[in-house]
């Protein structure tokens, strides 16, 4: 009997791109997943190519391109301090609808966490802002209902190319000489938290997943329609402490919510106390001893928040990754902001769903001086790359179904 260890995603991961030799029922639903997702066995070459490189506040943003795939390629930031010490942890940032590099509370977790010594990875989603046929910023294009039904003729899901995208920019983090494999996050809130909880399940690099803005329960299968899919058919195959226990045992996830956040308990406040049952029956997992590797936060009536910007979030960073740059003593005496005065300050917009006081507005985010730069200043694409098919959701589609010919 032996262990399949496959080459997938460009490293050695322990994640079946084909069938298990061996009966390990994880592994078995990890392949599951995989399947269901349509996540492609190997990406090929990431072809990453320097775009330069911005210098701002002592950090310095990179800018790449990469290959995700043949035929679709993303463009990438990359924060680090500007003289790292050591090898970085590096924390990837995934985003909620609407998202993309250039939004507040992408950039803002990018610089924050950047200031605390660890490099962190932001990529445009397909269908947003570099990857959007027209350049814009809040399409929600991936959230769409004919892009859906041919994603999946084709073998696909959205919700697998978002996460898959993500997966390979993680392979090229790990090309790099300055990054520690060994201390390798991901924190997203809203749809970036359900991805969150997507890359903890299946990619085993990942040792931290700090899920915001969503919950492990059945409260979040009626919505939208990029995650109803796969969290439907997940459920399928396995109960939630399954699903969360898919992680375990090298994963740690601290989930962070309001328990007044609608946008995901849709009023049901009772799926606060599920969420909590579903993590505490997935425990047994993980060994027994040493650091808890399952934390719940929630917020007395906080709504859709920014929490990984948060401080608790930041200290359970520091438990589980590092902040090279600063020891916890000092992360506990950092002062906080209110998001939306801070926003006011820099001219920085919301969404009108969110960018309220019950819900952005209203956060309590840890302050180190963030100042938001423009969307044109983050651009990695030349002018006459936008638009193109190899960075579109509309050139990703006729890719998958064969519409393009051959593609690097």
């Amino acid at each position: 009997m032996r262990r399949t260890l496959c080459i997938l995603f460009g490293v050695a991961a322990m994640l079946p791109a084909t069938r298990p030799c061996r009966a390990d029922a994880r592994d078995e639903q990890r392949w599951q997943l995989i399947q269901m997702l349509g996540l492609p066995a190997r990406g090929g070459d990431l072809h990453a190519e320097s775009r330069g490189s911005l210098p701002h506040d002592g950090l310095v943003i990179e800018k790449w391109v990469l290959t995700a795939e043949p035929g679709s390629r993303v463009p990438t930031l990359l924060y680090r301090p500007a003289k790292p010490a050591l090898k970085m942890p590096a924390l990837v940032i995934t985003h909620g609808h609407g998202g993309s590099k250039s939004r507040t509370f992408a950039q803002y977790p990018g610089q924050l966490y950047a200031r605390l010594g660890l490099a962190v990875l932001v990529i445009d989603p397909i269908g947003e802002e570099e990857r959007h046929i027209a350049g814009k910023l809040g399409t929600r294009a991936h959230d769409d209902l004919a892009a859906d039904a041919r994603a999946a003729k084709a073998g696909r899901l959205i919700m697998g190319k978002l996460v898959f995208d993500t997966m390979r920019a993680i392979d090229w983090l790990l090309t790099r000489n300055d990054i520690d494999a060994a201390r390798i996050g991901v924190a997203g809130v809203s749809n970036g938290g359900a991805q969150a909880t997507w890359l903890a399940a299946l990619d085993r690099r990942i040792k931290a997943a700090l899920v915001g803005g969503w919950a492990y329960d059945d409260v979040v299968l009626p919505t939208k329609l990029c995650q109803r899919v796969p969290f439907t058919k997940m459920r399928e195959v396995l109960a939630w402490p399954g699903f969360i226990a898919l992680a375990a045992p090298s994963c740690a996830i601290m989930t962070a919510n309001g328990d007044a956040d609608e946008v995901i308990d849709m009023g049901d406040r009772a799926a606060w106390s599920r969420h909590a049952a579903h993590l505490r029956a997935a425990r047994s997992a993980w060994p027994a001893g040493g650091p808890e590797p399952l934390t719940i936060f929630l917020e007395p009536a906080g709504g859709h928040r920014p929490y990984t910007v948060y401080r608790p979030a930041m200290l359970w960073v520091y438990d589980q990754l590092g902040t090279p740059s600063m020891d916890a003593d000092n992360l506990r005496r950092l002062p906080v902001i209110n998001a939306g005065a801070w926003c006011d300050r820099h001219g920085a917009a919301l969404e009108r769903a969110t960018g309220t006081e019950h819900h952005v507005r209203g956060a309590t985010i840890v302050d180190l001086g963030v100042r938001p730069l423009a969307p044109e200043a983050l651009a990695v694409l030349k002018p006459g790359e936008r638009g193109s098919p190899d960075f579109t959701i509309e050139g990703w589609l006729d890719q998958i179904e064969g519409k393009r010919g051959g593609k690097r």
